[in-house]
């Protein structure tokens, strides 16, 4: 499990500090703190790996699209002490030959109950960049948020450059396309996925 522990004093117009939670691999729990009474969840996607660059066709591997991203905003209330339970997507691999097909599909991150009942997110990961031609991977699927579902980027023709990451709360992002390989080589992995949570004390 890979991820951070913040706590951040002053933000929001009640200056009461948040405490974030944010991850970009692994799957577990966190832990609601005591006394919070809002969380924002977060999923991205991983993004798809890029295609292989074709030497019989002459052509550039497409790139990688990008995850899709769900976002929630729940009330909390006497919930201190519950868990939420999460896992983050992986990045796709990239196409390392011309009979490997596409670039691998970024897996999905996922955002749902544990002890606390909540409707689940599901960030879909982005489809692989085709080989042999240079056609992005479809952006990943969304369902679930309760606040946004926002579908990944992807499916550019004639696109070797994997697809920007869905921007989510303050810019933040996570689980970009991979770019397409060039002539008589690999494509490049996606991006991982992202799950992050912030708790308003």
């Amino acid at each position: 499990m890979t991820g951070f522990l913040a706590v951040i004093a002053g933000e929001g117009t009640s200056a009461t500090p948040n405490i974030i939670f944010d991850f970009s691999s692994g799957a577990g729990t966190v832990t609601i703190p005591v006394g919070a009474t809002n969380v924002v969840a977060e999923a991205w996607g991983g993004g798809g790996g890029g295609g292989f660059g074709s030497g019989f066709s002459i052509t550039e591997g497409g790139g990688g699209g990008s995850g899709g991203y769900c976002k929630s905003s729940l009330a909390l209330s006497g919930d201190g002490g519950k868990t939420i339970t999460y896992s983050v997507g992986v990045g796709g691999g990239g196409a390392t030959g011309g009979g490997s097909g596409p670039g691998n599909v970024g897996g999905d991150s996922l955002v749902y109950s544990g002890t606390y009942t909540m409707a689940a997110l599901q960030a879909g990961g982005g489809g692989g960049g085709a080989t042999g031609t240079t056609t992005q991977g479809a952006g990943g699927t969304a369902t679930g948020g309760v606040t946004t579902n926002t579908a990944g980027n992807g499916g550019a023709p004639f696109t070797q450059t994997g697809a920007a990451a869905v921007s989510g709360d303050g810019g933040l992002n996570g689980g970009a396309g991979g770019d397409g390989g060039d002539i008589g080589s690999a494509g490049s992995a996606g991006s991982v996925g992202r799950v992050r949570f912030v708790f308003t004390i």
